[in-house]
C-alpha cells in the first residue's frame, strides 16, 4: 500500500480552495489547486474561497477564510455580531435548510465510514427531523464572566479555547436567558457577593428563570418531538407483542426521566390491561433526586450510578421491581449516553441482557457509529441477532455542527427464551 503524501502547503500559506460540502467540527472541507484537502472554517459548501492555513496535522489541513471568491447559493448573512469570534454557532452562514440536508449526509457517511450499517441497511434511514426553530430555542446556557468596569461582563469561551470572547446577546439563546443572566450579576455585585466565573441559566416550559438545574435538553420543542418518536416506537413494539403483558423499561443515562416518564405513559395508554415498570440509571445525583421528586415517578426506580456499575452488578435479564410472578416479560432498553457514547464494556453487557427492542439515542455520530459495531460484535458471541428497523436523524442544535441520532434496533433470534419475572430478581 502507497503511502499518502504529505501536504503540499504550509502554515501561513494562501490558497484559493473550492468548498464541497460541511463537516463534523464545523468546517467546509474543499479542494486545493493542487488537489490538497482542506478544512475551512466559515466557508459555505459550493464555493470559491481564499483562506491561510493555520493548522497541518498529519493528512489534515485546516484553514480559516479570507475571502468569499464566488459565494454558494445557500450562503446567508450571520445575524451574530461574534459570530466567527465566539465559534459556537459555525453554521449561522449556511441556510438553514441546507444545514440539514448536510447534517442527514453528515450523519450517513459516518454510519456507512464506520461499518456500523451495511449497504441494505442504508436503506432503513427516514428522513431528518429538521426545527421549526433555528434561533432562539436554548433554554438552557452556560455563560462565562469577568470583571470590567466596577461590574462585569458575560460570554462564551471561543470553541476549543479558554479565550473569553464577550456578548450582548446570543441569537441561540431564548430572549429572556441573558438578559437573566446580566440582572443576576448586578444584584450579585450590588451585595458584594463573588461572582462566579462560570454559571448556568436556564428558562422551564412555565417560564421560570434560574441559576443551575440539572441537566435538560436544551431545545424544548425538539425534545418533545424526540420524546414521541422514541414513545413511538416502544408502543408500537408493546402492541405488535400481544401477547407480552409484562414490560421493564431500562432507561441507560435517563438523567431526570426525561425520555423514561413519556415512555412509561405512552405504553401504559396504548395497553391499559399490562404492567409496565422502568429502572432509570444516570449518574447525576441531581438529576436522580429531580427524577424520584417526579409527581410521573409511579412505578418507576432511579438509581445514582454510572451505567457500568449498574450493569455489572445485575444478572443477565430485567430487573424485576414487582412482586407478580409468572408473567411472560419483555425488556426494552433505552440509551442516551453523554457526547463521547458508552463504557466499551457496556455494549457486551447489553448484549447479554438480549433486550427485544433498543432505542439509541446519541448526540455524536463518531461514537454511535462506534457502539452499533461494537454491540454488532457482542451480539455475535450471544448467537443473538437483531436488525436495524430504523435510523434517523432530528436537529436539536441548528446553527451548529452538533448532530441528534436515533437508531431503533429488534431483536429477531436468540438460542435462550425471554426470561419471566418469576426467574428474575432486583
Amino acid at each position: 500500500m502507497s503511502k499518502k503524501s504529505a501536504p503540499s502547503v504550509s502554515v501561513g500559506d494562501t490558497v484559493e480552495i473550492e468548498t464541497l460540502r460541511l463537516a463534523r467540527g464545523g468546517s467546509a472541507v474543499g479542494r486545493a489547486s493542487d488537489g490538497q484537502v482542506v478544512f475551512v472554517r466559515g466557508a459555505a459548501p459550493r464555493e470559491f474561497v481564499r483562506a491561510q492555513i493555520t493548522a497541518i496535522s498529519g493528512r489534515f489541513v485546516e484553514a480559516k477564510m479570507i475571502e468569499v471568491l464566488k459565494p454558494s447559493d445557500v450562503r446567508v448573512v450571520p445575524p451574530c455580531p461574534v459570530v466567527n469570534e465566539c465559534g459556537g454557532c459555525p453554521w449561522q452562514h449556511v441556510a438553514y435548510n441546507e444545514q440539514v440536508v448536510q447534517k442527514d449526509e453528515i450523519l450517513k457517511d459516518t454510519m456507512k465510514r464506520g461499518r456500523a450499517f451495511s449497504n441494505d441497511e442504508m436503506a432503513k434511514f427516514a428522513p431528518f427531523v429538521p426545527s421549526e426553530t433555528s434561533f432562539r430555542y436554548r433554554s438552557r446556557v452556560t455563560l462565562q464572566s469577568r470583571p470590567k468596569g466596577g461590574t462585569h461582563e458575560i460570554g462564551y469561551f471561543k470553541r476549543e479555547t479558554h479565550d473569553f470572547v464577550p456578548i450582548v446577546d446570543c441569537e441561540i439563546a431564548d430572549p429572556k436567558l441573558i438578559p437573566f443572566a446580566k440582572e443576576h450579576i448586578a444584584k450579585e455585585v450590588s451585595k458584594g457577593a463573588k461572582v462566579r466565573e462560570r454559571f448556568q441559566v436556564a428558562i422551564d416550559e412555565r417560564g421560570n428563570l434560574s441559576i443551575g438545574g440539572a441537566f435538560t435538553q436544551v431545545h424544548r420543542e425538539q425534545n418533545k418531538v424526540l420524546q414521541k418518536l422514541v414513545s413511538d416506537h416502544v408502543v408500537a413494539h408493546a402492541l405488535e407483542k400481544r401477547q407480552i403483558v409484562h414490560w421493564h423499561l431500562l432507561d441507560l443515562y435517563a438523567g431526570n426521566g426525561n425520555l423514561t416518564f413519556p415512555i412509561v405513559e405512552a405504553v401504559r395508554s396504548a395497553r391499559p390491561q399490562g404492567v409496565i415498570e422502568a429502572s432509570g440509571i444516570e449518574r447525576s445525583v441531581e438529576s436522580v433526586r429531580e427524577a424520584i421528586g417526579n409527581p410521573r415517578s409511579q412505578q418507576c426506580k432511579f438509581f445514582a450510578e454510572s451505567v457500568d456499575a449498574w450493569l455489572a452488578r445485575q444478572k443477565a435479564g430485567a430487573v424485576s421491581l414487582l412482586t407478580k410472578k409468572g408473567l411472560p416479560l419483555d425488556e426494552i432498553l433505552v440509551l442516551d449516553p453523554p457526547r463521547d457514547g458508552v463504557g466499551a464494556t457496556v455494549m457486551p453487557m447489553i448484549a447479554r441482557r438480549k433486550p427485544s427492542l433498543i432505542v439509541y439515542v446519541s448526540c455524536d455520530p463518531a461514537t454511535l457509529a462506534r457502539d452499533l459495531v461494537r454491540f454488532r460484535e457482542a451480539t455475535d458471541k450471544q448467537k443473538t441477532k437483531y436488525e436495524i428497523i430504523e435510523a434517523r436523524g432530528i436537529d436539536l442544535f441548528p446553527q451548529t455542527d452538533h448532530i441528534e441520532a436515533l437508531v431503533v434496533l429488534r431483536r429477531i433470534s436468540n438460542t435462550d427464551k425471554s426470561p419471566t419475572s418469576s426467574s428474575l430478581k432486583s
